[in-house]
């Protein structure tokens, strides 16, 4: 049987993309996705949450999307907060490679060696 890589382990593992919980009771206390993203230090500039999987009684997963990776991260934490594994798919995984291409050659691209030009 072939290793399980990106969304196939992701979903295989946690379910479908965006159908966990938007928040999540540890150690008595409610956390929201933005909330347990900040207290876990993962709440950057270009990360977007995505949900919440309890995975079993002290093991829970919290998934967002890594923009500037560009890949869906599922984020292991025990009780504790701490880190237990994490796993990483690109996101045309989900999107599909056309798409993908499609919005990456829409973006405007600023070379920071050139100072003012777009690509």
């Amino acid at each position: 049987m072939p290793e399980l890589h990106g969304r196939a382990l992701i979903e295989s593992r946690f379910g479908r993309l965006g159908k966990g919980l938007d928040a999540v009771v540890i150690n008595d206390a409610e956390y929201d996705l933005d909330t347990l993203l900040a207290r876990m230090d993962l709440k950057l500039e270009d990360t977007w949450p995505i949900d919440i999987v309890v995975v079993s009684e002290n093991l829970y997963c919290v998934r967002y999307y890594d923009g500037q990776d560009q890949r869906v991260v599922a984020h292991e934490f025990d009780g504790e907060f701490r880190f237990v594994h994490e796993t990483r798919g690109h996101i045309a995984e989900w999107i599909g490679d056309d798409a993908y291409y499609e919005w990456i050659s829409s973006a405007a691209f600023r070379c920071p060696l050139v100072p003012g030009d777009d690509f």
